[in-house]
C-alpha cells in the first residue's frame, strides 16, 4: 500500500469512530430510565465452603537416589565353618584393616578391605 493510501484510510476510520462516538448517549442508561444505583438488585450472596481434601489413590513418597554407595569397612569377612579358612580371611583381613589406617594416617589414598565388589550391599 502507498502512504497516500494509508493516510486516506486512516482519516476514514477517524470521521467514522467520531460519528459513532456522537450517537452514543451523553449520560448514564440508568439516567435515561430514571433510576440510581441504589435502586439496583443486589446480587446474591455466595455461599463459600472449605475446599474439601480428596485422599490421593497413589503413595507419594521422596525421591530415592539412582545410585546408592555402601563402603564395606568395617565389616567383618563372612564365617565359612572351616576354622582354616576362617582364621587366614581374618587375617588377611585384619592386615588390609592396619595398611589402610597407615595410609589414611599418611593422607594418601585409602582402598577398601572388602571382599566383594565396590559400591554393591
Amino acid at each position: 500500500m502507498s502512504n497516500s493510501k494509508t493516510v486516506v484510510l486512516g482519516l476514514a476510520l477517524a470521521v467514522l469512530s467520531a460519528n459513532a462516538a456522537a450517537e452514543l448517549p451523553h449520560g448514564s442508561i440508568l439516567s435515561r430510565y430514571g433510576m440510581t444505583p441504589d435502586e439496583l438488585p443486589k446480587p446474591a450472596a455466595i455461599e463459600t465452603q472449605a475446599p474439601v481434601e480428596e485422599k490421593s489413590r497413589f503413595q507419594i513418597e521422596p525421591e530415592q537416589p539412582w545410585a546408592t554407595i555402601r563402603i564395606g569397612d568395617g565389616n567383618k569377612p563372612p564365617v565359612t565353618g572351616n576354622i582354616s579358612i576362617d582364621n587366614s580371611v581374618q587375617q588377611e583381613y585384619d592386615r588390609c584393616q592396619k595398611l589402610r589406617a597407615e595410609l589414611i594416617k599418611r593422607g594418601e589414598r585409602y582402598f577398601v578391605c572388602d571382599t566383594g565388589i565396590p559400591g554393591m550391599p
